[in-house]
């Protein structure tokens, strides 16, 4: 890819509503966690979550809007804006300009808010807007109304690699020359009670009292996902447009590559052979003439579980374990947890974060790394606070349950 700038971004994080306070917690190693709504119940007792706090939808969107959305829609309508009012755009091409957002959950915590009703309540008392404050599509669609837009409009549900697919069709449609504009990214909601539960009983996570070892990314010692929410969105432009209109660029999307593990449906195949190989394939959409040795520092999926971590760094071990230099590898989901669908446009945002600063944020609550030794090799895990480095390629991988495995390029130029 050639083409495709990035010149809007926008954030709501339980790291910050907002790219300044975002990048700020970032640098600063903040850990954003605490307990669930429900940790007066015995089976909740040693969960520990990273929610948004002090979310006001009203501050970005009209009433009518939030009172007919789902709080995964109005985190990506949040970001949508700032990432807009970022890119400097006060008018769209309407049938040149596409929408497309991942999700992984959609409305499951509105889901479940209906049933409670329908058990407590009847069939009288449900949301008749029910369908239209849940499908996985009405992000995009809400985006589209706001600004008017025509163009394309996809919901993408791949996992936990949602945000990243949907980002790279767009980036895909831009460079084919379908659309010359995307608002694309992904959302999802964390505050439901019977995903949490699911996400505990099915051994994702093992509780522990001390909320701070929750969630720690190739940590000796780890305990598996802290369940996050979130938005992360982009303004991607072609590029000739966006420098024709004098925009600010922050970066330009250069490969993208998705591919399936076809192995088991939540465990990637044990030396990530499959990840590896999505991870090569964007490299040679990027098109960089040096191959690997032109990226600078990898943002890694890095769930903190025992088994996808060793997969991930056996398969960057491969790729860059010829390098005279290892390199750096930060895994941002112990600041501020696994928010499923966006844990791909957050990695991102991490990404250019990164790249602006010339530093490789810290694997926030990471330590240790010994017992990944014999596979680490040339792979550095960023470790207690960000590592200088100039960096003008970065490598953002995500993986989801399904054996969804993708991977994207970024360039400072």
């Amino acid at each position: 890819m050639d083409n495709v700038a990035i010149t809007g971004m926008g954030v709501i994080s339980s790291l910050g509503q907002n790219l300044e306070d975002f990048n700020r917690k970032l640098t600063e190693g903040f850990v954003a966690v605490g307990p669930t709504p429900w940790n007066d119940q015995p089976h909740f007792k040693d969960y520990w979550v990273s929610l948004i706090e002090g979310f006001k939808p009203e501050d970005w969107m009209e009433g009518r809007v939030v009172r007919g959305t789902a709080t995964f829609a109005q985190y990506a309508i949040a970001a949508a804006v700032q990432a807009v009012e970022d890119a400097g755009i006060t008018e769209f091409d309407p049938e040149r300009t596409a929408v497309i957002i991942g999700s992984c959950m959609s409305g499951v915590d509105a889901i479940a808010d209906e049933q409670y009703k329908l058990d407590k309540e009847g069939p009288q008392a449900v949301d008749g807007k029910f369908q239209l404050r849940n499908w996985p599509n009405m992000p995009a669609g809400h985006i589209a109304l706001r600004w008017g837009l025509h163009g394309p409009q996809l919901a993408i549900s791949t996992a936990c690699a949602s945000s990243h697919d949907a980002m790279g069709y767009a980036a895909r449609m831009i460079e084919a020359g379908e659309v010359d504009v995307a608002i694309t990214g992904g959302s999802d909601s964390g505050r439901s009670q019977v995903y949490l539960a699911a996400t505990g009983n099915y051994g994702m996570f093992t509780p522990q009292p001390d909320p701070y070892k929750t969630c720690r990314p190739f940590n000796a010692e780890r305990f598996g996902i802290m369940s996050g929410e979130g938005a992360g969105m982009f303004v991607l432009e072609r590029a000739e447009k966006a420098k024709k209109r004098g925009a600010r660029i922050h970066g330009m999307l250069r490969g993208y590559a998705t591919l399936a593990d076809a192995y088991h449906p939540s465990s990637p195949e044990p030396n990530g052979k499959w990840e590896q190989r999505a991870m090569e394939l964007a490299l040679q959409s990027a098109h960089l003439p040096g191959g690997a040795d032109d990226i600078d520092a990898v943002v890694a999926h890095g769930t903190g579980t025992p088994v996808g971590d060793v997969a991930e760094i056996k398969a960057l071990n491969r790729i860059y374990g010829k390098r005279s230099e290892p390199i750096p590898v930060t895994a941002p989901k112990g600041n501020f947890g696994h928010p499923g669908g966006p844990a791909g446009a957050l990695g991102l945002l991490v990404g250019m974060h990164s790249m602006q600063q010339n530093a490789v944020m810290a694997t926030a609550g990471t330590h240790d790394v010994k017992d990944l030794m014999p596979e680490v090799g040339r792979v550095r895990v960023v470790l207690n606070e960000p590592a200088p480095t100039r960096i003008d390629a970065i490598q953002v991988n995500a993986f989801g349950f399904g054996g969804q495995n993708s991977s994207m390029i970024v360039t400072r130029k």
